[in-house]
């Protein structure tokens, strides 16, 4: 696998692939990443999903130990690193530790762009717990000015927003993005940002 080929879009965790099934068509070139658990009665490990390829981990659902895997799956070329836009909630595990490993990447992946990321309203945001760890990931997202957009209409509506990304996705400066999206917000981005072109 190419690590340097530009995907489309990623629904990243298990919570924006099954809200967006059935967005997976030509328009969207969608890619999944999903985290399996082993049937605890098997032998079998839990498996990380990417589209159809399984990768099986002994990685139980745990920040550090997902990141580290994510990390040695993209330096491997297993799993690309480079997308226009990816889609998740930032409270799943699985999605905190994917982004870990991205920022991680690029330390020697050269980017002459940045993904934007959507985020789909934390499901977990009555959780302390989940707070501090989202002020965290946060944190490092503004660290490296990572753009990042949260969606607040409803799910049963998102389609249409993600066809305007693609119908928009060669403007020159992200802030254009949200002027002309209705129901997405501004969290995180440098004052200008550079999309990929193309």
């Amino acid at each position: 696998m190419n690590s340097s080929k530009i995907n489309q879009i990623l629904f990243l965790g298990n919570r924006a692939a099954n809200v967006f099934k059935s967005s997976d068509d030509d328009h969207f070139k969608a890619n999944y990443i999903t985290y399996k658990p082993a049937n605890p009665f098997s032998e079998l490990n839990n498996l990380i999903v990417y589209n159809k390829l399984e990768f099986e981990t002994a990685c139980e659902y745990e920040f550090e130990c997902l990141k580290d895997h994510f990390v040695s799956l993209i330096h491997s070329n297993k799993l690309p690193s480079s997308f226009k836009l990816i889609v998740g909630d930032p409270s799943e595990l699985i999605y905190q530790a994917f982004c870990s490993a991205l920022m991680e990447a690029q330390l020697y992946i050269q980017q002459d762009y940045q993904e934007i990321h959507l985020w789909l309203y934390p499901m977990g945001m009555t959780s302390l717990d989940i707070r501090k760890e989202l002020s965290q990931f946060i944190f490092e997202l503004k660290k490296n000015e990572i753009p990042v957009l949260l969606l607040r209409k409803p799910i049963n509506e998102s389609d249409e927003i993600l066809k305007s990304f693609y119908l928009i996705f060669k403007t020159s400066e992200i802030y254009e993005l949200i002027e002309k999206m209705d129901g997405v917000e501004f969290l995180i981005c440098k004052k200008k940002v550079n999309l990929i072109d193309g």
